[in-house]
């Protein structure tokens, strides 16, 4: 049996996974590329069939679709919800229940 573990490529993986998070968890500032918008687990949404298909129906229609740069622009205090985001040419209020059915892959600062 070959014991040989390619941990270059295991450290990818968890920096690729680390990178991809529900546009819920992001704060002001921080923006990113639509990965998926849906129901999936991958999501965590929590809510319930119909409720969230149809707030996961609403995100696309307005243009949280897959390859669209979003931005956190805004957070209201205390507590941060709900968030203002920019998505394309649009800035959208969403409660961070709606905004846990929308991934997204981080961009990083530019110097990083």
């Amino acid at each position: 049996m070959d014991s040989h573990v390619d941990w270059h490529a295991v450290d990818r993986k968890v920096e690729i996974a680390a990178e991809v998070r529900s546009l819920a968890s992001l704060h002001k500032g921080e923006r990113g590329v639509v990965t998926a918008v849906g129901l999936n687990s991958a999501a965590g949404v929590a809510i319930g069939d119909v409720v969230g298909a149809t707030i996961a129906r609403r995100l696309l229609e307005v243009g949280f679709v897959p390859g669209e740069r979003v931005e956190v622009i805004e957070e209201i205090r205390p507590g941060g919800d709900p968030i203002a985001v920019r998505i394309g040419s649009s800035m959208f209020a969403l409660r961070r229940r709606e905004a846990q059915a929308v991934l997204v892959r981080l961009e990083r600062p530019e110097g990083m």
